[in-house]
């Protein structure tokens, strides 16, 4: 089920990629990011009462005997993610989709390196050797890296250390808790820290029409994370980047196409196929 989760996980995200993609048209970034993460709050919480995570319970009821296990790992995650999303929507105003986000090829690498490093995850060799062709893929799918650069490709870079860490910590966590409450606490985390951000640099963080606006797409986003946790509980983190990311790419290329007309070439198109020729190979282990 592990990788039925993945693909569904990745589905919405790609889904997620091209609602923000519009919606920052007339949307600060950071006022997006912190409507995003206090707009899941209700909808965590509603599935966290509505799901059996007694567990779960403990942290909150036994505030004497914290679980630093947990706690620490999702602390971590919530700073990392709550950056990385400003950057990573920052990024999109300021450049083509289908440009910007093959950058995050690189979050495969680094997530496999932090497990490893972390969790004393990894992978074999076939595995590295397909997701080194699906990076070296996705940057020939943009044309080449020399395609990309001044400040959406600076941006990118911050973004893929903040998410592909992000993602390992996130792990640590979720060995200690389920996942409706996590998500809880990372969006109360993250609005916490985008919202002490805002003040501190006088930056508003109103949204035009207000949150209900925005709720199919956090529909989408809560779905996103979710299902992303739920295939971490079977796959390496490395391997769940890795996917997410290639089928994040062949999404952004389609999207950018059907639905923001920018250009795609033939040799992105062949590029999109190696991609998914990759993916088996980096998935055999649990195929």
């Amino acid at each position: 089920m592990s990788i039925v989760f993945l693909f569904v996980s990745a589905l919405c995200w790609t889904l997620f990629d091209f609602a923000r993609k519009k919606l920052v048209a007339s949307e600060t970034p950071l006022a997006l990011t912190v409507a995003f993460n206090v707009g899941a709050i209700p909808l965590y919480c509603l599935a966290f009462f509505l799901s059996a995570e007694p567990d779960s319970l403990t942290l909150v009821n036994d505030i004497s005997d914290l679980n630093l296990s947990y706690w620490i790992p999702s602390f971590i995650a919530a700073g990392l993610a709550a950056l990385a999303a400003v950057g990573f929507i920052t990024a999109l105003k300021l450049g083509d989709i289908a440009r910007v986000i093959p950058v995050l090829a690189l979050t495969p690498v680094i997530s496999t390196l932090a497990a490893g490093w972390l969790l004393g995850e990894s992978l074999n060799l076939s595995q590295w050797l397909a997701m080194s062709v699906t990076v070296i893929a996705i940057a020939g799918a943009q044309g080449g890296l020399h395609h990309v650069r001044g400040k959406p490709f600076l941006l990118m870079l911050l973004v893929c250390l903040g998410w592909g860490t992000g993602i390992v910590f996130d792990k640590q966590a979720l060995s200690h808790s389920g996942p409706f409450f996590h998500g809880i606490v990372q969006t109360v985390l993250g609005s916490l820290l985008l919202l002490a951000y805002a003040l501190v640099s006088s930056t508003s963080v109103r949204v035009q029409g207000g949150v209900p606006r925005l709720l199919p797409a956090l529909v989408v986003f809560v779905a996103a994370v979710v299902f992303q946790w739920f295939a971490l509980s079977g796959l390496d983190a490395g391997i769940v980047e890795t996917v997410k990311r290639s089928v994040g790419i062949i999404g952004a290329l389609l999207g950018g196409l059907l639905l923001f007309k920018e250009a795609i070439t033939k040799s992105q198109v062949l590029w999109c196929l190696v991609i998914l020729a990759c993916i088996p190979v980096i998935l055999q282990p649990e195929v």
